[in-house]
């Protein structure tokens, strides 16, 4: 993973003359500086998954609503899916479309990373965006079953009584006991205490079954998909601690990808995946080192999209040369020094070169820099925890640059995410 002093050189001097100037994070601020990224656009693309690697940074995420700005506005994007839970996702999409309810508490009920300022200013974009016009909304989409709420089962349920009130009696006992009663941590507590999970999730893949043979009329679709995310739930949850795996990681990636191609091919929309480059990253082998967690490898959202859509899939990554952080755990920021080697955001930094906007499919690119791009690669992956001490040790590897990002978004410096204050005017 080293590179050699006329590497280095070949690489910067390739970033100069080839970049495009960022000029400023401001979320509302005009986007004449990221309209290159237009022109990179496939005439096919049809979903573009774009994250960092931290969910902590102010101006990272601020650049990732300038993005979704533009490829709403501009590009027919008409769909922004978040690794949040699906039934979260559905009512944010209700408050997007109809102004109904208030972001701030519902984005309470959101990951910690995604209880932020900068998310929420996307979201009340996203109802300002739908206001001026009205039939032709944008979406918010949860693609993660982490914590499937009742209303999944309601929209399953309902859609049955409707249709085919003779299976309804059938369906209910397949969901006896499933649904949750009260906050569904505790139930999710619950189901992961069973001796035995099996029955259950056998009994939410019968529900599924059930469903899918249904005649189809209007709303199966969409009853049919939230029936396949209780499976998913069930799955998700169905496992034992796996030191290799703690967090079942393999089934999410599988099921952000499944969810977001879902609402993509439903809805026939181009999709834009707001998550972390871990996740949408084109990155079949990649390895995330958290320390003091063990390294895990499994195959991502991101490489799973790409065998479904190929190069009708854009993979755009975010990274940064130093700053603070938010943690979202109560602790002071971190502090992340400058990145040294063999990090490959100590190459990309350069103060020469500013914030920049870059191809890596540029064409006519000199051998040393193609080669560079084609190695394997570390770049920074950062969690909860971080030892700046250890900077390094907290990478996401497994791959090439060339492999992972078609286009890459660089920032110098980073300031701490602003988690969202209770009570904020909604």
């Amino acid at each position: 993973m080293t590179i050699s002093p006329e590497q280095h050189t070949a690489v910067r001097s390739w970033i100069r003359s080839t970049a495009y100037p960022l000029t400023t994070v401001a979320p509302s601020a005009p986007l004449d500086d990221l309209r290159p990224l237009l022109g990179m656009l496939g005439e096919r693309t049809a979903v573009v998954g774009y994250g960092a690697g931290t969910r902590g940074a102010h101006e990272l995420f601020a650049l990732q609503m300038r993005i979704a700005r533009l490829l709403v506005a501009e590009a027919g994007f008409r769909a922004v899916a978040f690794d949040q839970d699906w039934t979260l996702g559905v009512r944010l999409d209700t408050y997007v479309r109809t102004g109904a309810g208030d972001p701030v508490t519902l984005l309470e009920s959101a990951e910690p990373f995604c209880r932020t300022a900068e998310v929420l200013a996307l979201v009340r974009w996203m109802r300002a965006f739908n206001e001026d016009h009205p039939h032709d909304p944008v979406r918010f989409v949860g693609v993660s079953p982490h914590e499937t709420g009742p209303s999944a089962y309601d929209t399953v349920t309902d859609y049955v009584r409707r249709a085919a009130p003779a299976l309804l009696d059938e369906l209910e006992s397949c969901y006896a006991g499933l649904r949750p009663q009260g906050e569904v941590a505790a139930h999710t507590r619950r189901y992961r205490a069973l001796p035995d999970r099996r029955s259950w999730r056998d009994r939410a893949r019968a529900a599924h079954t059930l469903v899918a043979a249904v005649p189809a009329s209007d709303g199966h679709a969409r009853a049919l998909h939230n029936a396949r995310v209780i499976v998913q739930y069930h799955e998700l949850h169905d496992h034992d601690d796996d030191p290799r795996d703690p967090h079942n990681m393999a089934c999410y990636e599988r099921f952000f990808a499944e969810n977001v191609l879902w609402w993509h091919e439903h809805t026939g929309r181009r999709t834009l995946f707001w998550t972390s480059s871990s996740h949408s990253a084109k990155a079949p082998g990649r390895i995330i080192s958290f320390p003091p967690d063990p390294g895990s490898a499994s195959h991502n959202a991101g490489s799973h999209l790409q065998d479904r859509l190929g190069d009708r899939y854009l993979s755009v990554g975010l990274t940064f040369g130093r700053g603070e952080l938010a943690t979202y755990t109560g602790a002071p920021p971190h502090r992340v020094p400058g990145a040294a080697p063999p990090l490959v955001e100590s190459v990309l930094e350069d103060d020469a070169a500013g914030d920049y906007l870059l191809d890596l499919r540029k064409t006519g690119t000199p051998r040393p820099v193609a080669d560079w791009l084609a190695r394997t690669a570390m770049s920074r992956a950062i969690g909860p925890r971080h030892d700046p001490a250890d900077d390094t040790a907290h990478h996401m590897t497994g791959g090439s640059l060339a492999e992972w990002f078609d286009v890459l978004v660089h920032r110098r410096q980073v300031t701490p995410a602003r988690p969202l204050r209770l009570g904020a005017a909604p």
